[in-house]
């Protein structure tokens, strides 16, 4: 395990700054009503276009349980809709309404705006290397 140490520092430090940096840790994510999961779960529904509610716990990999909080949550705000499927009576395949799409809308704005902010100080060579940088990390994260 030693080869690996100094990279666990290393990435716990990245996390850490990056958490904060973004304001990840609030729960109320960039002054909004939603937590940093609860967004997740938005963009995830929309850029699915509708899927089964354990596709999302899994994309996400989060708890079902705790999912199904934020979808009851969201279903009385009128942002989701949730339908039984005909073969699973167990299973529900969940789908934004034209408020939850209009409000992830505003949410996926909203976090363009407070990243482009963020990067404003970056001139070309930065935002090159940056970019290469997360490329590199989901291209060998992703492989896990």
């Amino acid at each position: 395990m030693g080869m690996y140490d100094e990279l666990c520092s290393k990435i716990r430090a990245f996390n850490r700054f990056y958490t904060v940096r973004m304001e990840l840790l609030s729960a109320n994510y960039l002054g909004t009503a939603y937590s940093v999961t609860e967004t997740r779960v938005l963009f995830e529904l929309k850029n699915r276009g509708g899927c089964m509610q354990s596709e999302v716990a899994k994309a996400l990999r989060i708890d079902k349980s705790y999912l199904s909080r934020i979808v009851r949550r969201f279903t009385a705000k009128g942002l989701v809709e949730r339908r039984k499927c005909d073969g699973d009576k167990r299973a529900e395949e969940l789908t934004l309404t034209a408020l939850g799409t209009a409000e992830t809308e505003r949410l996926i704005a909203l976090t363009n705006s407070r990243i482009t902010s963020q990067l404003s100080g970056l001139d070309q060579s930065d935002c090159d290397a940056l970019s290469a940088a997360l490329d590199t990390v989901i291209s060998i994260l992703g492989n896990l």
